[in-house]
């Protein structure tokens, strides 16, 4: 139950921070009229729509295997040892992607795109973002392989349908805490961010990419790792 719980716990979390542009989009909404109440409407929108989308997952887990296979190899052939040094593989790679971003985005000459949509979402209002949020997760949830292959292993563990819906609920909770974060440093400072708004913008956007790279990295490098030091591995299921 602990594995599924922080394997779950993982992959909402980086599904959540691999999709960078949802929380600029959240950013550039407190720029708005009423930034509170707007941001806050995205964030239910997106959240709410997403945890819809995973109960009728959850009911048709049978076709989103059938699409999860679609992209994702199957490695059920392959031995431990070959299949831990493709991660680590993965997890290197990753981890050296991080720092390349920031270094391309730093020395790039090209304007920042975050202010002509700052001026484009600054008359939206509470019902436009939750809409916005709501279309955002539905259009989404058919690619978003975390979150499909969370569903397929809550689905499959030995749980009755009220202990799936609470999985899929804290699937769901982490997936909204990279948004809450930067929601709740404004509440608290507002003052302070409001004038330098677009410079925030700007610089959590590459945070937040190399966060995800190379966090995800190391964690699959050190998975990998543990594995061959111990042959027990982080997570006692592999990823794929």
């Amino acid at each position: 139950m602990l594995d599924l719980t922080l394997f779950v716990s993982g992959s909402a979390l980086f599904d959540s921070v691999s999709t960078t542009q949802q929380i600029i989009f959240l950013i550039l909404l407190f720029s708005t009229e009423r930034p509170i109440r707007t941001s806050l409407g995205f964030i239910v929108g997106v959240t709410g729509a997403y945890f819809l989308c995973g109960l009728v997952g959850l009911a048709f887990v049978d076709k989103l295997n059938d699409m999860l296979k679609m992209f994702l190899p199957n490695l059920d052939g392959y031995s431990d040892s070959t299949y831990y040094q493709a991660q680590a593989l993965m997890g290197v790679a990753l981890t050296v992607a991080g720092p390349l971003y920031w270094r391309y985005k730093v020395k790039s000459k090209k304007p920042p795109v975050e202010n002509t949509l700052m001026t484009l979402v600054k008359n939206m209002n509470f019902w436009v973002a939750l809409g916005l949020g709501a279309f955002l997760s539905a259009t989404s949830f058919p690619g978003a392989l975390p979150y499909v292959g969370a569903i397929e292993k809550i689905h499959s563990a030995p749980l009755g349908i009220h202990a799936q819906w609470a999985f899929l609920l804290l699937y769901n909770l982490m997936y909204a805490v990279p948004l809450l974060v930067p929601f709740l440093l404004f509440v608290i400072l507002k003052d302070a961010i409001l004038p330098k708004l677009h410079l925030h913008v700007q610089r959590l956007n590459l945070i937040v990419m190399l966060v995800m790279l190379s966090g995800m990295g190391l964690f699959l490098l050190t998975d990998s790792v543990a594995f061959f030091l111990g042959a027990k591995p982080l997570m006692q299921t592999r990823f794929l």
